[in-house]
């Protein structure tokens, strides 16, 4: 059996990059070499080199995409409105309301106007279900 290769997760950081594209640029040093040098793989060398040829970009780009809310306090005050006025609404029913009173496009996820009211109000939401009329009757308990 081959032995397994532990991946190492090691971050080059802008200082690092900004040597190695001095040396294989600047410099004219072969790629091996500063692999060699920095204890890197080639291929890594490859990736950062090709990178700044091409978008002039020393610095990794953060990773993850965008993480700001598409919500604004305007939107979370008339969310604590119509949950005041409309106590157990279901968060697809606010949201269908956010987005048409808002015009927002594209429109707002659920989940997204659910964690918003989760994370940046002082409300909690739960799941409820709708009892049938005898639910509670003194025979059906009984009966329990």
């Amino acid at each position: 059996m081959p032995p397994v290769r532990k991946r190492k997760n090691n971050k080059i950081d802008n200082t690092t990059r900004e040597r190695i594209i001095d040396l294989v640029i600047d410099q004219g040093k072969s790629m091996a070499s500063v692999a060699s040098n920095f204890n890197i793989p080639a291929s890594t060398i490859r990736n950062i080199v090709n990178t700044f040829i091409q978008t002039s970009r020393v610095a990794k780009l953060p990773r993850g995409g965008n993480r700001s809310s598409r919500i604004e306090q305007v939107h979370l005050d008339w969310l604590i409105e119509k949950m005041d006025k409309f106590a157990g609404r279901p968060v697809q029913w606010l949201s269908n309301k956010l987005n048409e009173n808002f015009l927002i496009q594209p429109p707002l996820a659920q989940r997204t106007v659910d964690k918003a009211i989760n994370k940046l109000t002082a409300y909690t939401l739960k799941l409820m279900r709708v009892e049938p009329e005898r639910y509670n009757d003194p025979e059906r308990i009984e009966g329990r």
